[in-house]
């Protein structure tokens, strides 16, 4: 009977420690799913919101840093991490840029609720851009160029409506543009250039009121270029540069009064020049060759007094060199070659004090060659060769002491 007892009593000892064995593996996660609770990481109790960002950056700590090496730790406190900007106890800003991270991005960071400034640039990850990231409501400055990023562009980054800069440049991004980036009300910065992007440039970027730069260059676009771009009042800077985009360049771009520099080079392009090119009183560089561009170089580019540079080359222009083209006084390259373009060289081009590069070759130019271009003092290359010009080579060319190239 006292065996029996004490068979009896072992069997509730080992039920009682395999129960205590399980009550312990049930609690060891709970514990570890929050380890800035009371740590030295954040150690004041009362911030249960940067308890809450410390937990999500340690947690998604390996995936983003691959092989890299990040000191995120909870025994070391969270204003003193690698890259984490704290204010008004929360993460605000998270600074990882050349850090040599291998890893991908987590679709955690899209619980970073207060978070402003995201800088992942200049790195290796590698995989997609988690469509979570459109949850960051108060993100201003998005920075994930120069990685090695596949996959598309999440639509879920128009909904970012305090975002102000979208660098995405430099990866391996597919697909086409999101038209819900035309959402972004206050994006004054947007680059796209250097991926593999297709389809087309989607009309509802025009809505970017106070965009200053759309960088959309070598991606494989096509279709048209939109002539709702013309709206961006406030635009510097539009590059679509080696594109395959088509069609003919949409007359409103005339109307963007503060465009510095705009590039359409190397596309497939047709039509003729606008004219209304000719308002852009800030324009201080035109990139229109490379394209299938027809008919006659609209005199009234000689209205854009602060252009340094026009190219127009290795087009179908036809028609000859407008004289007014005489005053750009700012001009220092001016490339018309490979045109079939016909009549004289305007000796008005002489007046261009500043020129350093004149490239007509390669056109139907006939006459002779004017002696005013031997007062260009600045003049280090100059191409008239395949053309139809007659008479002398004007003495007045020896007198172009900085002159590399004839």
């Amino acid at each position: 009977m006292a065996s029996k007892r004490r068979i009896h009593k072992l069997g509730w000892m080992l039920a009682l420690m395999v129960l205590a064995l399980v009550v312990s593996a049930c609690a060891a996660p709970a514990a570890d799913a929050s380890p800035c609770t009371n740590s030295r990481a954040v150690p004041d109790p009362e911030a249960p919101g940067l308890v809450a960002d410390c937990n999500t950056l340690l947690a998604v700590k390996d995936t983003l840093r691959g092989s890299a090496s990040l000191n995120w730790s909870k025994t070391t406190p969270i204003d003193r991490w690698d890259g984490v900007t704290v204010s008004n106890s929360r993460v605000t800003q998270l600074d990882l840029n050349r850090k040599q991270l291998t890893g991908s991005i987590p679709e955690e960071l899209g619980n970073l609720s207060n978070l402003q400034e995201l800088y992942l640039h200049d790195n290796q990850l590698t995989g997609s851009i988690p469509k979570e990231l459109g949850n960051l409501s108060n993100l201003e400055w998005l920075y994930l160029k120069d990685n090695r990023l596949t996959g598309s562009i999440p639509e879920e980054l128009g909904n970012l409506s305090n975002l102000q800069e979208l660098y995405l440049e430099d990866n391996r991004l597919t697909g086409s543009i999101p038209k819900e980036l035309g959402n972004l009300s206050n994006l004054q910065y947007l680059d796209l250039y250097n991926n593999r992007l297709t389809g087309t440039i989607p009309k509802e970027l025009g809505n970017l009121s106070n965009l200053q730069y759309l960088n959309l260059y070598n991606n494989q676009l096509t279709g048209t270029i939109p002539k709702e771009l013309g709206k961006l009042s406030n635009l510097q800077y539009l590059n679509l540069y080696n594109n395959q985009l088509m069609g003919t360049i949409p007359k409103e771009l005339g109307k963007l009064s503060n465009l510095q520099y705009l590039d359409l080079y190397n596309n497939q392009l047709t039509g003729t020049i606008p004219k209304e090119l000719g308002n852009l009183s800030n324009l201080q560089e035109l990139y229109l060759g490379g394209n299938q561009l027809t008919g006659t170089i609209p005199k009234e580019l000689g209205n854009l007094s602060n252009l340094q540079g026009l190219y127009l080359h290795e087009n179908q222009l036809t028609g000859t060199i407008p004289k007014e083209l005489g005053k750009l006084s700012h001009l220092q390259e001016l490339y018309l070659h490979e045109n079939q373009l016909t009549g004289t060289i305007p000796k008005e081009l002489g007046k261009l004090s500043h020129l350093q590069e004149l490239y007509l070759d390669d056109n139907r130019l006939t006459g002779s060659i004017p002696k005013e271009l031997g007062k260009l003092s600045n003049l280090q290359r100059l191409g008239l060769h395949d053309n139809q010009l007659t008479g002398t080579i004007p003495k007045e060319l020896g007198k172009l002491s900085n002159l590399q190239e004839l």
